[in-house]
């Protein structure tokens, strides 16, 4: 059985939302393991849990296209991507370390932007492989 051109960007979203939601568990598994006094532990299942969500909103979106409901499906795997990106970039919470270091904790973890790309990549795919409809005139 061949796969569908409409469907590469529902496998692309699929692989990425995967990724992310594999950099999330882990996020939230360092949180035990790192624990230092100086910072709040809260800060780890923040991020975690936003990942998280974020790659179960991607996950849902490729499911939804697999099951033949493809905008709504990419509409919400391509919100899903750029939320993502906006909070990789959004900071919840600076700990100054020291010596001119500061650490910085961002809403979103990421690995190496590359589950993100996946599923901006996968969302922008569906739609422009998707099926052409002519306009109705009445």
């Amino acid at each position: 059985m061949a796969v569908q051109k409409q469907k590469i960007g529902a496998i692309l979203g699929m692989i990425g939302s995967t990724i992310f939601l594999i950099t999330g568990l882990f996020t939230i598994s360092m949180g035990r393991r790192s624990y230092m006094p100086s910072y709040p532990i809260l800060v780890y299942y923040i991020t975690g849990s936003a990942t998280l969500t974020l790659s179960v909103c991607g996950m849902a979106g490729s499911v939804l296209v697999f099951r033949d409901s493809s905008l709504a499906g990419y509409i919400i795997l391509l919100s899903a991507a750029a939320i993502g990106i906006f909070g990789t970039f959004f900071p919840i919470y600076a700990y100054d370390l020291g010596w001119g270091y500061i650490q910085y904790f961002y809403l979103c973890s990421t690995a190496l932007y590359s589950d993100l790309v996946l599923m901006l990549v996968g969302g922008i795919l569906g739609f422009a492989l998707g099926e052409k409809r002519e306009r109705q005139e009445y």
